[in-house]
């Protein structure tokens, strides 16, 4: 049985526009090069394991043992983050998508299907614009192309956490 799917590792990762940024690996991507390999970037106010519950769902079961899942977390968005300093420039969508790629190159992944949720989508998006020889395909889902504002925001997550009330 195939014991690469069960691997986990936080990792911390220096990057150029970010700084040092968490990054939640599901499955062993030191053999990346013989599984799929997901790359995950999360909304605003998510964090790197926004999509373990997608992840480690059963029905997923039969590809995990074949696949990689790398986290990329938000910097300031993780779980027990500290406040970020107000001297912290934060990064532009842009800064973010490049540093994926130090982020892939320091893992020494070569390929990735990006998987994204608003912001992230975004960014992905941008890091597939960028560097098209990275990128076997992409799954955006609610893509942004601008900011969203806070009612924008309000609109989004308030169904979301209504449906959390019910189920």
């Amino acid at each position: 049985m195939d014991t690469s799917s069960n691997v986990v590792e936080d990792l911390v990762v220096q990057t150029t526009n970010c700084g040092q940024v968490h990054v939640h690996v599901l499955g062993d991507h030191k053999h990346a090069s013989h599984h799929a390999v997901f790359l995950t970037v999360h909304d605003f106010g998510g964090n790197g394991r926004s999509f373990d519950n997608f992840v480690t769902h059963p029905c997923l079961s039969e590809a995990r043992p074949r696949s990689v899942w790398i986290n990329f977390e938000l910097p300031g968005q993780g779980p027990n983050s500290p406040d970020i300093p107000l001297s912290y420039k934060y990064p532009s969508l842009q800064e973010i998508c490049d540093d994926l790629v130090e982020v892939l190159d320091q893992l020494k992944v070569q390929y990735v299907i990006g998987f994204g949720e608003g912001a992230g989508a975004n960014i992905l998006a941008r890091f597939a614009m960028a560097h098209p020889t990275r990128v076997l395909g992409l799954i955006l889902i609610h893509p942004t192309a601008t900011a969203a504002g806070l009612s924008e925001w309000v609109k989004h997550k308030l169904p979301a956490h209504k449906i959390g009330q019910v189920s």
